[in-house]
């Protein structure tokens, strides 16, 4: 048996639950005892998964209960078993599958609520960078500010969506409103992003959705604006962008004079 062959039929035992005899021939213990190793191996391997998605998708696990969420969570093992080794990013393919897993059809907004953990996840751990401090911006030529390109931080997340995710996320957190209010036919907009090394997630409303994603694209900073005040003529866009600069979601440009700030 070549060693690819080897390896592909030991996940499938470990993560799809099968015992090959060719598998077991390869333990030195007595017969009776391979099983035995074999599902203490499996069951240590399925434990580990399991409580990487669990500290991944808190929210999910809370909305469909623990124990619906290790048996979903052993479907999913199944068909997506860890593709790099790296625990921290395993989880990513987690939403598709809610969206496509018939016993949780019922609940459509759950992969919504998933792809906001996974942002969170990402955001956790993206690459650092100094963000850009509202002195730097005021330090622009007035010439020069409406071809001014500015970006995100790399650890900031996007993420528009029919149901009220942040909203549903906020209700599960310790001082989060009662679930009984959220009104599920608002559709969220939600802001991702690290700070000082906390993520952090605010609702947003479409005017800066439309400013953040044009400042993402690389647009020029009136360029951007009139994108955005096209959305919402009444955008407070002095207010969103000193905002922006405290949080520390808009970066520096590395680039060079010319640009101080860079699309991302």
């Amino acid at each position: 048996m070549r060693l690819a062959e080897l390896q592909a039929r030991m996940q499938r035992a470990l993560l799809d639950g099968g015992s090959p005899a060719e598998l077991l021939a390869l333990f030195a213990d007595p017969a009776d005892q391979r099983e035995c190793r074999l599902a203490v191996h499996r069951n240590n391997v399925r434990h580990a998964l399991i409580s990487v998605l669990e500290a991944a998708f808190p929210v999910v696990q809370q909305l469909i209960s623990a124990e619906c969420f290790t048996a979903t969570a052993l479907a999913f093992i199944a068909v997506q078993p860890p593709r790099q080794p790296a625990l921290y990013a395993y989880g990513e393919a987690l939403p598709a599958f809610l969206a496509g897993f018939k016993p949780l059809t019922k609940l459509p907004w759950l992969a919504d609520v998933a792809r906001l953990e996974w942002a969170r996840n990402e955001a956790l751990f993206a690459a650092e960078q100094e963000p850009l401090a509202a002195e730097e911006l005021a330090a622009v030529p007035a010439g020069d500010l409406p071809g001014l390109r500015l970006t995100l931080h790399p650890s900031a997340r996007l993420l528009e969506s029919a149901w009220p995710i942040h909203t549903i996320w906020a209700a599960h957190q310790p001082d989060g409103d009662p679930l009984e209010t959220v009104n599920l036919e608002q559709g969220e907009i939600a802001r991702i992003w690290r700070r000082e090394g906390s993520v952090c997630q605010q609702a947003i409303s479409p005017g800066e959705f439309t400013l953040l994603t044009a400042f993402a694209a690389g647009q020029p900073l009136a360029e951007a604006a009139g994108s955005a005040l096209a959305q919402d003529p009444g955008l407070n866009l002095p207010a969103i962008l000193a905002a922006l600069l405290s949080g520390g979601v808009l970066v520096r440009d590395l680039a060079g004079k010319d640009k101080p700030c860079c699309s991302h």
